[in-house]
C-alpha cells in the first residue's frame, strides 16, 4: 500500500520477474484496482500472493473512493478466512516532507492496520536512485525519528527497496510468516465484518469523512439559495440534509467570487469564459469531495447526481484550456 507513484506497482514487478508495463515514476496512477499475483516463493515449497493497491492521493479518483475498494476487497477475503501475513508501506524517499495529503493517508493506513498489527507492517523506502545518499540518509533517520517512530515502537521495520528482484525479495523474505491460525485480522477487517460497523465510521473512514465534510463546509459563495425559493427537502437523503444544514451554499448558484472579482450568471446561464475557469476552479474540487462522500457513506442516488455533474465541469474545463 501507499500514495499514488510510490513504486507499488514496480516492487510487484519486479518480485514476480515481469517486465514493468506503465508502471513508472511519475505521479500518474497506474494501478485502478486490487490486484493480486501468485507467485513461487524462492523456497520452492510455498506460493506467496502478493496484493498491488491502487494509490491514495489518485489522479482522478478520490480516497474515499480508494478506501472502499481497499477495505472491500480485505472484508471479502477476510469472509474467506484468508487473513495477510504482512503489509508493505512505500513512501518514496524523493519526497523531501511528509506532509498535508500524504500524512493523512499514512495516518488513514495506520488505522486501517490497528496497532496490534503494526509488527507485521514493514516501512518500505523507494526511489532511492533520485536522491544522493546524503539526502536519502537524512530523511530516512527523520521518518525513523520522527513520522514512523509509533509504529517502529509498535514492532514496524524500515527497509529499502533499491529497484531489483532480489531486493524486492529480501523484504519479502522479512516478513515474519505465521500459521494461517495465528495471523490476525487487520483492524478495520474487525471492524466492518465482526463488529458490523459501516466504512465511514471506521478509524480509518472517519478522518476521510471530516476532511471531505471540512473541504466543502469551508468553500464559501460558490452556491448561494435565494431566499424565496426555500423548498422541503424530504427526499433527500438524511445524510445530505445534515450537510446542507451546515452549508446552504451548496444549494443553487447564482453568484461565485473568483480570485479576480465576482461573477454573476445571467438569467439565460452565460458567463465569460474567464468568469468559467474561475468558477470551475473551485466548483470541481467541491464536486469531487460530494462525490467521495456519497461513495463512503454509500449514497447511490446522490452519487448518480454529483458524477454527471462533476463529468459536465470537467468536460467545461478541458475545452476551455483547448
Amino acid at each position: 500500500m501507499g500514495p499514488t507513484g510510490a513504486g507499488k506497482t514496480t516492487f510487484v514487478d519486479r518480485a514476480v520477474g515481469r517486465p514493468g508495463v506503465g508502471a513508472g515514476h511519475d505521479l500518474m496512477s497506474y494501478t485502478k484496482e486490487m490486484r493480486p499475483f501468485r507467485y513461487p516463493h524462492s523456497d520452492g515449497i510455498r506460493n506467496i500472493v502478493l496484493v498491488d493497491t491502487p494509490g491514495f492521493d489518485d489522479t482522478f479518483v478520490t480516497d474515499a473512493q480508494i478506501l472502499r475498494q481497499i477495505a472491500y476487497w480485505l472484508n471479502a477475503t477476510y469472509k474467506k478466512n484468508i487473513k495477510l501475513s504482512g503489509v508493505l508501506y512505500l513512501h518514496r524517499i524523493s519526497d523531501n516532507r511528509v506532509s498535508g495529503t500524504p500524512l493523512r493517508n499514512y495516518n488513514m493506513f495506520k488505522e486501517l492496520c490497528g496497532k496490534e498489527n503494526f509488527k507485521n507492517v514493514i516501512l518500505v523506502t523507494t526511489m532511492w536512485d533520485e536522491v544522493t545518499e546524503e539526502a536519502g540518509l537524512a530523511r530516512e533517520k527523520e521518518l525513523q525519528s520522527d513520522f514512523w517512530r509509533s509504529m517502529i515502537c509498535l514492532g514496524s521495520t524500515i527497509h529499502r527497496f533499491e529497484g531489483t528482484m532480489e531486493s524486492a525479495w529480501k523484504i519479502i523474505n522479512s516478513i515474519s510468516v505465521v500459521r494461517p491460525v495465528q495471523r490476525r485480522p487487520l483492524q478495520i477487517q474487525r471492524e466492518m465484518i465482526d463488529n458490523h460497523v459501516p466504512l465511514h465510521r471506521t478509524a480509518a473512514g472517519r478522518p476521510i469523512m471530516a476532511s471531505l465534510t471540512g473541504l466543502i463546509l469551508s468553500v464559501k459563495g460558490i452556491f448561494k439559495r435565494p431566499r424565496n425559493d426555500r423548498k422541503p427537502l424530504s427526499l433527500i437523503p438524511q445524510v445530505s440534509k445534515s450537510l446542507l444544514r451546515r452549508s446552504p451554499s451548496l444549494l443553487s448558484m447564482s453568484t461565485v467570487t473568483t480570485p479576480s472579482g465576482t461573477s454573476t450568471f445571467s438569467g439565460s446561464g452565460t458567463c465569460s469564459t474567464e468568469g468559467y475557469r474561475g468558477n470551475l476552479v473551485r466548483v470541481i474540487p467541491v464536486l469531487q469531495a460530494a462525490l467521495g462522500m456519497a461513495e463512503l457513506v454509500r449514497v447511490p442516488h446522490l452519487k448518480d447526481v454529483i458524477s454527471p455533474s462533476l463529468s459536465i465541469a470537467l468536460s467545461i474545463q478541458v475545452n476551455l484550456h483547448c
